[in-house]
């Protein structure tokens, strides 16, 4: 088995020596190439060039004969086996038990830039029936984020204790110590830094825990930068988009939309729209809107317009514009709250800093204190992950030593729980037992 898991590397190597890791790379997650995503991939590529992202495709059916397609030498296709995926631990990532998923693109470009070709400082991953309207909007959001955040999706919804009754939070126990967070990820933006740390659990636990709750949970415990652009909002499970919807946000990613000949159309559509639109917006006085000396409703018509224009064409300001009204916009925040200005105003400017840049999620508070059963069970768990990595792959000691793995986080996660039992027991007694809560 190590003889071939060694010749397929060998084989990986030899083809893709030409690769030169550039500074990031966007992956498109497919399972069989259609020619709209190998298009705009192309046309991406190109673009990229510019700002030196390189442009993968990842096709998760091998029977796929990848030769018999014309491509640019920009963009990179690539297949990996599911053998090698299974070996190295790399399986599961969208898997919810049933076996047709246990092995896909996800798993494979995971194992792509986490082992093989790691060098990028950021890489994307986008699922193919994400909707990306432009060149643009993709450029605009990479140049925005990624070189300051090590994750970037859509959402951070937190778990706090590890309840497993809703959703498919069942999949975290064992895996995780809570508190667990999640989202959906179509698109998801992994820092380096974020890549090694992925690489390391999954050599830890054998695979891959599900990518909707596994990126946020791991980069919250390890106080990385996590970033919830708005751009990645329209990122839904399941849900039908009009064009309307799409020209009213063109600088959003989208999904899902599942005819691809449709991407191909309303980007068509949006670029001749693009060119017959005025794209001015007017913000030289916006810091003075709650001095002046106008009505409430028609400074918040005047935000509602500004934010309508702003969705449409943020895209062409850059990343230093942005951030800059992000400040301008916070300035604006407290002169209005000074004139005592309603709350819908307040929120439409809150609202407008935010989409001109979303500042990180806040890093997790401390919520209790460690017993010293809890500080045991870390130090079993830091010394159960070293001995699994001083042991090679798929040994029968480190299938025993995973076992454990699983009953360390088990055990931690039900201490978590008693501990935040007794301490808010705790503060409830304190608090009823205070003298301002003893009435007479």
């Amino acid at each position: 088995m190590t003889v071939y898991i060694l010749l397929i590397l060998l084989l990986l190597l030899y083809q893709h020596t030409n690769i030169q890791a550039g500074n990031s790379a966007v992956c498109f997650l497919t399972r069989r190439l259609t020619s709209a995503t190998l298009g705009f991939a192309q046309e991406l590529a190109q673009d990229a060039i510019e700002y030196d992202v390189d442009v993968f495709i990842m096709i998760d059916d091998n029977s796929f004969n990848v030769s018999a397609r014309n491509i640019s030498s920009n963009v990179r296709l690539i297949q990996i086996s599911n053998q090698e995926c299974i070996y190295y631990g790399y399986q599961n990532t969208i898997s919810l038990g049933s076996k047709w998923r246990q092995i896909t693109s996800w798993d494979k470009a995971l194992f792509y830039f986490t082992l093989f070709n790691n060098n990028y400082t950021f890489v994307w991953l986008v699922e193919d029936d994400v909707f990306i309207p432009s060149v643009q909007a993709f450029r605009s959001l990479h140049q925005l984020y990624s070189n300051t955040s090590d994750l970037i999706v859509q959402r951070n919804h937190i778990n706090l204790l590890g309840n497993t009754s809703t959703w498919v939070w069942r999949l975290a126990f064992r895996k995780l110590i809570p508190p667990w967070y999640r989202s959906m990820v179509n698109v998801v933006g992994l820092s380096q830094r974020m890549l090694i740390a992925i690489g390391d659990y999954v050599r830890w636990l054998g695979e891959v825990p599900y990518h909707e709750f596994f990126f946020h949970t791991l980069a919250m415990h390890l106080n990385m930068t996590i970033v919830t652009p708005t751009e990645l909002s329209t990122l839904v499970f399941r849900t039908s988009y009009s064009f309307q919807n799409i020209s009213k946000k063109p600088n959003n990613l989208w999904h899902p939309v599942k005819n691809r000949t449709t991407h191909k159309l309303w980007r068509k559509i949006l670029a001749n729209e693009s060119l017959k639109n005025n794209n001015t917006i007017e913000l030289i006085d916006v810091e003075m809107l709650c001095h002046k000396n106008q009505s409430m409703r028609n400074i918040a018509r005047y935000l509602i317009n500004l934010l309508r224009k702003f969705e449409r064409n943020k895209s062409q300001f850059s990343s230093t514009i942005r951030i800059s009204l992000r400040q301008r916009f916070s300035n604006l925040i407290e002169q209005c709250q000074k004139q005592h200005a309603p709350k819908l105003i307040i929120l439409l400017i809150m609202k407008l800093a935010d989409h001109a840049y979303k500042l990180p999620e806040p890093p997790v508070k401390k919520l209790i204190t460690k017993s010293q059963h809890h500080l045991r069970l870390e130090a079993a768990l830091e010394q159960n992950k070293k001995t699994i990595f001083q042991l090679l792959s798929n040994s029968s000691n480190v299938i025993e030593l995973r076992k454990q793995t699983n009953h360390l986080i088990r055990e931690l996660t039900l201490e978590i729980r008693l501990e935040f039992q007794k301490q808010q027991k705790f503060q409830y007694y304190t608090k009823s037992s205070s003298p301002s809560s003893i009435t007479n």
